[in-house]
């Protein structure tokens, strides 16, 4: 006897694995990431004003209590998925650091966007880290902003990212 999807009824491959079809698996994982935690509100609004407070410092909850809980609402998101993005926003900071040249690694880095927008796509990551990215690279306005803001920020949220999802 032939499986079927369990949704759908449509015959599955005789060596199928799952107990559903492909259409369905991916419907579901649409619909399951749509329920998914977004990024707290209070610190969309605390970017929108930049990285760094009156005294040109760093948000000190920018790698502390706000870095956990952006960490914490990646849930679902891929251990290598974030080392990609993490290992392209280092290696874009090795090479400011190294040239210099500003404006020919701005360009790299606003690649994180779109790099973002096509694993959104294809369902590889969940719509917070999705909105982490894009706002984030959004802010980013100057050297500063990239290196003493962004990248101190992205180190900390990759940090508690692995605290709160070990690998297995």
């Amino acid at each position: 006897m032939k499986k079927k999807c369990r949704k759908c009824g449509k015959p599955l491959k005789d060596d199928s694995r799952f107990d559903t079809c492909f259409e369905c698996g991916q419907k579901d994982k649409r619909e399951n990431d749509s329920c998914s935690v977004g990024l707290p509100p209070e610190y969309i609004s605390k970017l929108e004003k930049g990285y760094f407070d009156a005294n040109g410092y760093l948000w000190e909850d920018f790698i502390t209590t706000m870095a956990s809980k952006i960490a914490k609402s990646f849930n679902g998101l891929k251990n290598h998925q974030l080392r990609r993005f993490y290992g392209h926003a280092k290696a874009a900071e090795n090479r400011l650091r190294m040239t210099g040249d500003w404006d020919a690694v701005n360009v790299d880095i606003k690649k994180l966007s779109s790099f973002a927008s096509e694993a959104k796509g294809k369902i590889k990551i969940p719509q917070s880290f999705y909105d982490f990215i894009d706002k984030n690279i959004k802010s980013i306005s100057s050297k500063k902003d990239f290196e003493q803001g962004f990248m101190e920020h992205f180190q900390a949220v990759v940090a508690y990212f692995t605290y709160h999802y070990p690998k297995n």
